[in-house]
């Protein structure tokens, strides 16, 4: 009978400890998924402005083009 009692206190500290894991793990882990998704985004972001400005860039090299004066 004493070995069970032991199982039963290891078995429910085990549970609570857990429990207790869990509660500080969770709210890390949704922490650091929400970081790493917003810095995705913003390079997403970034991304499609440089890709804009390459493309303004081009156009108006293409309006303008430079005369070039050779030796």
């Amino acid at each position: 009978m004493k070995s069970l009692a032991k199982f039963t206190i290891v078995g429910i500290s085990g549970i609570v400890l857990l429990k207790l894991f869990a509660t500080i793990l969770f709210p890390l882990l949704g922490l650091m998924i929400g970081l790493f998704a917003m810095t995705v985004k913003m390079a997403l972001i970034a991304a499609v402005i440089f890709f804009v400005y390459s493309l303004i860039k081009k156009r108006k090299a293409e309006a303008n083009p430079e005369v070039e004066v050779g030796p």
